[in-house]
C-alpha cells in the first residue's frame, strides 16, 4: 500500500481565502490545536488546549446558558504587511493541508509559511518565507482573548503580557473559590532579528500600576504585544509554545518557555523530521480505500481519512478529550454555544469509530476524564438519587459532579424521585439552584431565562423536576460499554480489572438500585420515570434505559467471570438480568405507538403515557450496546426481526428516502450498515456528509450564517464557535461496519468477523481494520467479488468468521502449514499470537 498516495487523497486544497475563520486549516497534537486562517495581510491562529477551563463543577458564577468558557489561551497573528499590497488574496493564495505529514502550507503574494503542531511537546512550529522584492517588517502579534481583568460574580480572569528576553509571553489565570487554572503562551523566533514592543507607558518592560489592590478598576489598557521582525528576504522560524496547570505553584510561563527554547535549539527542520516520522508511522496502522464510477465512494473515503486525522490531532496525550462543539479548533475566542461542559450523546460520536482504526491511544483522554470523576459520580449517585454505583450526568463538568450540602441533597432526592410536589420546593433549594448552570443535567429542568428589573429569572420546562437530561441514564451504561469495547479489542486483563470493571459495575449497580426500578405483577423488573434522548419525559421502560439494562448486565456478568470477581453478587445479577422487562415494542397494549395487528411489531420509545406526549418508533437497539446487528439473527432472531421491521417502518415513513433521516448526530448510516442494508447505508452516508438537512436541524442556523459546512469539511451544527465533526464520526463508524463487522450477536457473547456485509453496489473497496479479539483483517472486493482476505492474530485465540463466500469451502492457510478446509455459514479456527492467515474460496472442479 502506498500510504502517502492514499492518505493524500483526503488533503485540503484551497486556491482561495476562507471567508470565515471556521474554514481554516486544522492542526493539533492532541493536547493543543488551532485552525490556521488568513486575513488579507496575516495568517492567524487561536491557541487552544484540552486542559484550560475557566471554572469547574463548584462554580456559582455561571448560571446562564453558553457563558461558561474554556480551552482558549490566546490569539497569534503573523502579519506580513505594513504599508503595501495585501499578501493573501483570491487568485494568488494557495493553501494546503497534508494529512500524511500533518503539515499546513499557505502561500500568498511573495510570502508564505509552513506549519505543524509538534507531536513531542506543545509547540506550533512555523517556517516563514519572504520573497518580495521589497521585504517588509513582519509583526507577530500575541493578543489576549478578553480585557486584561474580568470579574464575573465570584469568578476572575486575569491576563498579562510579559517580555522574557526575546520571548513574548501571555499568561492567564482563572480563580473562583478554591478553583484555579492557568495557561501560558510563549512566542519566539529563530534565524532573524526582532524587537518586542507593547504600547503601554513602559513599553511592556515592566508592569504598569502593579500596585493596585482592586482588580478591574484601572486595569491595563493594552491587550497585545508585538514581536517586530527585521525586514529581509529569505526564511526564518517562529515557535509558539503553550502550557497549563491547575496548581498555582506551577510556573506555566517557565514551562512554555522551556518547551519553546528546546524547539528553537533543535530547529524547525529537525522537529519536522521527527513530526513526519510519527505521522507516517501512524497512518500504517489501518486504512480504507474506496472507488466507484459515480465518485460517491471516493467522497466517503476522503471524509473517513480526514476523520482519523482530526481524532489524532484533537485527542491524544492529554488527560481530557476535546469538547464536542469546537474541539481544539474554535477560532472565535472563549465563548461557544453550549459552553464548556461535555455532552456524552455528542461526545460519543467522535469515539465510536476509533477502536477499529487500531489507534487505541486516541481513546485514552476520553477514559481518563470519566475515570477521573469516578469518586464524585459515586457520591452523586448516593446524594441525588439514593442509589449505588456511579451516576455520570449526560452533561457534566470536566472534573465531575459537585458534592452537595446534605440539606440540598435530601430535598433533591425527594423532588427528583417525585416524593415531594415540585411546587413545594423550599426557598433554600430555589436559591441554591438559582446559581447553578442550566445546562448541567442536575439543574436542566431550568427553562427559559431572562433579565427582569436587573434580576435573572428562570421558568422551568413544565415537567416539574424533569428537564431534557435530568433523568437520562443510558449514557452511564454507554460510557461503561466503551470501556468494555476497548477490552474486547485489546483483551487487556489489567485494563479490564483496573479501569473497565469499576465503571461497568458502577453503571450496572446504579441502574439496578435506582429507586424507580421495581418488579411488577408480570414478574419483570420495570423502570419508571426516566428520559430517553431528551424525550419520552417521565416514561416507563423508555427505550434507551432498557437498552442500557439489556446491554450492560450481560457484560458485567462476563467481565466478573473473566476476573473471577464478585462471586457472591453474580447470582443476584443473573436473576435480575433474567427477569428484566423486554425492550418496549408496538405490540404492548400500553405502547406509546401501536402498530396494527397484522403488522410486525417495531420498537417504540416507551410504555404508557409520557409527559411530552411523544409517540414515536425507536431505533436505539440498532445503535448501542450491539443489541441488534446482522449477527443478532443467529443469537436472537426475534430481536433481529423486530430490528428489520423497525427499519422498514421508518423507511416507509421517510417515503423511501433515508437521506431525510441523516442529520449531523444521526446514527442512521451506522444502523443501516450494521443491519446489512447496503444501499440504504449509501443513501444515508452521502446525505449526512453533504449536510442536506442542515436548514431544519442545525442549532442556531441563522446565527452561524446558514452555512451547511465549511471548506475544511467541518460544520457549526452546534452553533457559534462550536465547530463539529460529529457527522464525520458517524460516517466513519458506518463505513467501518459496511466493510467489516466483528461484534457479537448479543452483549457478552463471542465476537464474529463479517467482511463486506453492506458494501454498496458499484463500490470497489480495500481495507485493513482492527477487530474484537485483536484480529487485524485486510481484504479487498472488486466488482462484487472478494479478491483477497487475510487475518493477523495479534493476541492469539479463536478466530470466528462469518463465511464471506456463503456456504462454500474456504482454504485457511498459515505460513507453510497445510491449509485448513472450512465450510458452512460460519467457522472458527485456532490462532497463536503473531500468526497471519490467508483465506481463499475453494472452487469446484467444474469451475477449474
Amino acid at each position: 500500500m502506498n500510504y502517502r498516495e492514499l492518505v493524500s487523497r483526503g488533503d485540503l486544497h484551497y486556491e482561495h481565502t476562507v471567508k470565515r475563520s471556521e474554514g481554516g486549516l486544522p492542526i493539533g497534537n492532541g493536547r493543543m490545536g488551532s485552525l490556521l486562517w488568513t486575513s488579507p495581510s496575516a495568517v492567524k491562529l487561536q491557541v487552544n488546549r484540552v486542559d484550560v477551563y475557566a471554572n469547574d463543577r463548584s462554580t456559582n458564577s455561571f448560571n446562564q446558558r453558553h457563558l461558561d468558557y474554556a480551552y482558549a489561551c490566546g490569539f497569534v497573528d503573523i502579519d506580513f504587511v505594513d504599508y503595501g499590497d495585501d499578501a493573501f488574496q483570491d487568485g494568488s493564495v494557495r493553501q494546503h493541508l497534508s494529512l500524511y505529514d500533518a503539515t499546513a502550507a499557505i502561500r500568498g503574494s511573495g510570502v508564505g509559511l509552513e506549519a505543524f503542531a509538534y507531536d513531542h511537546s506543545d509547540v506550533f512550529a512555523f517556517k516563514v518565507e519572504d520573497g518580495r522584492k521589497s521585504p517588509q517588517g513582519i509583526n507577530i502579534k500575541l493578543k489576549m482573548l478578553r480585557p486584561a481583568e474580568v470579574a464575573t460574580k465570584n469568578h476572575t480572569a486575569v491576563s498579562k503580557l510579559v517580555m522574557h528576553k526575546d520571548v513574548m509571553i501571555l499568561i492567564q489565570e482563572f480563580r473562583e473559590g478554591s478553583y484555579y487554572c492557568s495557561s501560558a503562551v510563549a512566542v519566539g523566533i529563530s534565524g532573524r532579528e526582532g524587537v518586542i514592543r507593547m504600547n503601554d507607558e513602559l513599553g511592556g518592560r515592566a508592569p504598569v500600576a502593579d500596585f493596585r489592590v482592586n482588580k478591574v478598576l484601572g486595569q491595563p489598557n493594552e491587550t497585545e504585544m508585538r514581536l517586530c521582525v527585521k525586514p529581509e528576504t529569505g526564511s526564518f522560524e517562529i515557535f509558539v509554545a503553550s502550557s497549563a496547570a491547575f496548581d498555582e505553584n506551577e510556573d506555566v510561563a517557565a514551562s512554555a518557555v522551556k518547551q519553546l527554547e528546546a524547539a528553537r535549539n533543535a530547529g524547525y527542520d529537525r522537529l519536522l523530521q521527527e513530526h513526519q516520522l510519527w505521522w507516517n508511522e501512524f497512518w500504517q496502522k489501518s486504512y480504507i480505500r474506496l472507488s466507484s464510477e459515480d465518485g460517491s465512494a471516493e467522497l466517503v473515503e476522503k471524509h473517513y481519512t480526514y476523520y482519523v486525522y482530526l481524532m489524532a490531532s484533537n485527542s491524544r496525550g492529554g488527560k481530557y478529550p476535546p469538547n464536542f462543539g469546537g474541539m481544539l479548533l474554535s477560532p472565535r475566542g472563549d465563548f461557544r454555544h453550549w459552553g464548556a461542559m461535555q455532552w456524552w450523546s455528542n461526545l460519543r460520536l467522535y469515539y465510536n469509530a476509533v477502536p477499529a482504526t487500531g489507534h487505541y491511544e486516541l481513546m485514552q483522554p476520553y477514559f481518563d476524564m470519566y475515570s477521573g470523576m469516578y469518586d464524585s459520580c459515586a457520591k452523586a449517585a448516593e446524594q441525588q438519587w439514593g442509589s449505588k454505583g456511579i451516576y455520570i450526568p449526560e452533561t457534566v463538568w470536566f472534573n465531575g459532579v459537585e458534592e452537595l450540602p446534605e440539606t440540598i441533597a435530601a430535598e433533591m432526592r425527594e423532588l427528583y424521585l417525585l416524593r415531594k410536589p415540585w411546587e413545594e420546593r423550599s426557598e433554600l433549594f430555589k436559591q441554591y439552584a438559582h446559581n447553578k448552570h442550566p445546562h448541567e443535567s442536575r439543574w436542566n429542568w431550568k427553562g427559559r431565562e431572562e433579565w427582569m428589573d436587573g434580576s435573572l429569572v428562570y421558568s422551568d420546562k413544565g415537567w416539574g423536576p424533569f428537564g431534557s437530561t435530568t433523568h437520562m441514564f443510558w449514557n452511564i451504561a454507554g460510557i461503561a460499554y466503551h470501556y468494555w469495547n476497548y477490552y474486547e479489542f485489546t483483551r487487556d486483563r489489567t485494563w479490564l480489572k483496573d479501569r473497565a470493571y469499576p465503571m461497568i459495575k458502577g453503571a450496572a449497580e446504579f441502574l439496578r438500585h435506582y429507586p424507580h426500578l421495581r418488579m411488577e405483577d408480570d414478574g419483570k423488573y420495570h423502570m419508571h420515570n426516566t428520559i430517553s434522548g431528551e424525550k419520552y419525559i417521565g416514561g416507563k421502560d423508555t427505550i434507551q434505559v432498557m437498552s442500557a439494562l439489556h446491554g450492560i448486565f450481560p457484560v458485567l456478568l462476563k467481565a466478573a467471570s473473566i476476573l473471577d470477581a464478585d462471586q457472591d453478587m453474580r447470582p443476584l445479577w443473573e436473576a435480575f438480568y433474567r427477569n428484566l422487562a423486554p425492550l418496549p415494542r408496538s405490540d404492548h397494549p400500553e405502547a406509546i405507538y401501536r402498530t396494527k395487528e397484522n403488522e410486525d411489531p417495531v420498537w417504540v420509545g416507551a410504555i404508557g403515557r409520557v409527559l411530552d406526549d411523544r409517540q414515536d418508533i425507536a431505533t436505539d437497539p440498532m445503535r448501542d450496546f450491539i443489541l441488534c446487528s446482522l449477527e443478532t439473527a443467529s443469537e436472537n432472531p426475534d430481536w433481529f426481526k423486530t430490528g428489520k421491521a423497525t427499519l422498514a417502518y421508518q423507511q416507509e415513513m421517510l417515503g423511501g428516502d433515508w437521506g431525510r433521516a441523516a442529520t449531523e448526530m444521526s446514527s442512521v448510516a451506522v444502523m443501516l450498515a450494521g443491519m446489512g442494508e447496503a444501499e440504504g447505508f449509501k443513501q444515508a452516508v452521502l446525505a449526512q456528509l453533504e449536510c442536506v438537512n442542515a436548514d431544519r436541524e442545525y442549532c442556531y442556523y441563522a446565527d452561524t450564517g446558514k452555512i451547511n459546512y465549511y471548506d475544511n469539511r467541518l460544520t457549526v451544527r452546534e452553533g457559534v464557535n462550536a465547530i463539529s465533526a460529529q457527522r464525520l464520526g458517524n460516517a466513519a463508524h458506518g463505513l467501518q461496519l459496511a466493510l467489516c463487522q466483528s461484534g457479537p450477536g448479543a452483549p457478552g457473547k463471542e465476537p464474529v468477523i463479517n467482511v463486506f456485509p453492506a458494501v454498496p453496489g458499484g463500490w470497489d473497496a480495500e481495507f485493513s481494520l482492527w477487530c474484537h479479539g485483536g484480529f487485524k483483517v485486510t481484504s479487498a472486493i472488486r466488482k462484487g467479488v472478494i479478491a483477497t482476505l487475510s487475518i493477523v492474530s495479534t493476541l492469539g485465540g479463536i478466530c470466528r468468521l462469518r463465511n464471506p463466500w456463503g456456504e462454500r469451502q474456504v482454504s485457511v492457510k498459515q505460513g507453510d502449514r497445510e491449509s485448513q478446509i472450512c465450510s458452512g455459514s460460519w467457522f472458527e479456527f485456532e490462532t497463536a499470537a503473531g500468526e497471519a492467515f490467508t483465506l481463499v474460496e475453494m472452487k469446484s472442479e467444474a469451475e477449474g
